[in-house]
């Protein structure tokens, strides 16, 4: 989990807490959040890895109860008939968020079923097969979950995302 930084604590205290955004700023903050899940179906790549840094970055100044909703909807990114840039943005999007503390141990029983298939994601294509960058990006969300759960909550899940 990585620790707070000096300005994020002054960026709380600017904004003054979730508590006190009015109607304006929050409509605003939805439009951006909704932005950033879009841009995680980009075509480039660096455009999914930036919108993953932003969510992570935003929720961590959100409640716990919207930072859940944010998580909830990248469920929405693994879906059979998505692409292969939806599945690679949901998985950075997922590691950063994990990586930062923000995906609850209860939310893993719904992710691991996820990694599995991320995990061997391989679409082919006439005479080549895509989906290298889906399976890098879900390895990095098995390496954030290592980093960010203690070996007991992990425990139940080990055995299915190593084979």
């Amino acid at each position: 989990m990585s620790k707070p930084r000096p300005e994020d604590e002054e960026m709380k205290e600017e904004v003054g807490g979730e508590d006190e955004l009015d109607d304006n700023q929050i409509e605003k903050l939805e439009f951006i959040i909704q932005f950033l899940l879009d841009s995680l179906k980009d075509d480039d790549s660096i455009v999914r890895w930036t919108a993953a840094k932003g969510i992570g970055r935003i929720t961590m100044r959100l409640s716990a109860d919207f930072a859940d909703q944010i998580v909830g909807q990248l469920t929405d990114l693994f879906g059979s008939s998505e692409s292969d840039s939806s599945w690679h943005g949901g998985c950075l999007a997922l590691a950063e968020l994990c990586r930062r503390g923000l995906l609850l141990p209860a939310r893993l029983v719904g992710f691991v079923p996820v990694l599995e298939k991320a995990l061997v994601y391989d679409i082919n294509l006439g005479n080549h097969s895509v989906g290298t960058h889906v399976r890098d990006a879900a390895c990095y969300v098995v390496w954030s979950f290592a980093r960010a759960y203690a070996p007991e909550i992990m425990r139940p899940h080990v055995l299915t995302l190593a084979t």
